[in-house]
């Protein structure tokens, strides 16, 4: 590499470096500064714009949250109404089946021979009953009258 104080620059990052510095003109004119003037005003503003930069990532990650949860609340809903569906539907296939399996089992059986000869017994054995229940109810008045005549 060659000097770079040398009159023939070898690249073109030293050429015009050492031609800025044969440009220069006498300082007649102030450069402008190199820093901020207001260094307060400045750190204030580059703070409020990275602020307002991870204000909006975070806003964004906020309403995508939002609307995954929305999306989600939706879905439950959905599903919900669907196992609700599925159940009832489930319910009433099986209270059919029920029904049309009674309905065979009772043509193939009809009534049963017995039927009327139980019913028969049934209701002479509930007239019997009531008559015992009478002479029950007899003796025991007779019972009671015998106790309060011989006392």
């Amino acid at each position: 590499m060659t000097n770079p104080n040398s009159s023939h620059p070898s690249n073109a990052l030293w050429g015009q470096l050492l031609r800025k510095n044969t440009l220069i003109a006498p300082a007649t004119v102030p450069l402008p500064p190199t820093a901020p003037l207001d260094k307060t005003g400045t750190s204030m503003r580059i703070l409020l714009h990275d602020t307002q930069a991870n204000f909006e990532k975070f806003s964004t990650r906020v309403d995508a949250l939002t609307s995954g949860i929305d999306e989600a609340r939706h879905e439950v809903v959905v599903v919900k109404d669907l196992f609700q569906g599925a159940q009832e539907s489930l319910t009433m296939d099986i209270v059919d089946l029920v029904n049309r399996s009674q309905t065979q089992i009772q043509k193939s059986i009809g009534d049963p021979a017995q039927a009327t000869a139980l019913e028969l017994l049934r209701k002479d054995v509930d007239t019997r009953l009531n008559n015992l229940s009478k002479r029950i109810d007899d003796m025991q008045s007779v019972i009671s009258f015998f106790k309060n005549e011989s006392s």
